[in-house]
C-alpha cells in the first residue's frame, strides 16, 4: 500500500474537466526545468525569455525564485508583459514594435548571459542566438515546425563561444507517485 502526503496532491474541483489542466503540467515542469536543470544561471547573470505563454511565464518565475539579477520578458502582447511584469520580470519588450535583439543588448550591455525561446517561431530562435551575450547559452524549448531550418552568423557564433541546446520537458524527471491502495 503506498501513502501519498496530502499535502502533495492537487485535486481538482471539475474532474470532468482534466484536460484543461495538463498544458500546466508540460508548462511547469518545462519553463522551471530549462532555467533550473539546464542553464543554472549564476544570480548575477541576465536571462531573457522570448514567448509568455505557460512555459515562458514559469520559466521566469524560476528565474525569479533564483534570484537572477536581469530577467528580461519578450512577448507580442502588451497583456502578457504586464503579467510577466507582475511576476518578476525586470524589464520587458515588445518585439512587434521593437527590435528585441537591440533591446536586449542595449538593456544587458553585449546581450544576455542565457535565451530560451518559448515558442517555437523560426525567427524567434534567431533571435535568441542573436541576442546572447559571449559564452550565453541559448535554449529552445518551443517546437518549431518538422523540417524547418534556421540561419545564424557561424562566425559570431565561433568567436563569441555561444552555446545552443534544445531541451524537452525541461530535462525534468516528475516523482514517481503511486495513488493505488
Amino acid at each position: 500500500m503506498s501513502v501519498v502526503n496530502e499535502e502533495c496532491v492537487v485535486k481538482c474541483p471539475y474532474p470532468d474537466q482534466l484536460a484543461i489542466y495538463s498544458p500546466l503540467g508540460c508548462g511547469f515542469q518545462t519553463g522551471a526545468g530549462t532555467v533550473m536543470n539546464v542553464l543554472k544561471p549564476e544570480q548575477d547573470s541576465s536571462i531573457a525569455i522570448f514567448g509568455m505563454g505557460s512555459v515562458g511565464l514559469t520559466a521566469l518565475m524560476a528565474a525569479k525564485y533564483m534570484g537572477i539579477r536581469q530577467i528580461i520578458a519578450v512577448d507580442i502582447v502588451d497583456k502578457k508583459l504586464e503579467l510577466a511584469k507582475e511576476l518578476g520580470a525586470t524589464h520587458l519588450v515588445n518585439s512587434r514594435t521593437s527590435n528585441a535583439v537591440k533591446e536586449i543588448k542595449k538593456l544587458t550591455g553585449e546581450g544576455a548571459n542565457y535565451t530560451i525561446d518559448c515558442t517555437g517561431v523560426l525567427k524567434v530562435i534567431e533571435q535568441i542566438i542573436e541576442a546572447l551575450a559571449p559564452c550565453g547559452t541559448a535554449a529552445t524549448v518551443g517546437v518549431p515546425p518538422a523540417n524547418s531550418k534556421i540561419q545564424i552568423d557561424p562566425l559570431d557564433f565561433l568567436l563569441a563561444n555561444k552555446k545552443y541546446v534544445g531541451v524537452i520537458e525541461g530535462d525534468s524527471v516528475p516523482a514517481d507517485v503511486s495513488l493505488t491502495s
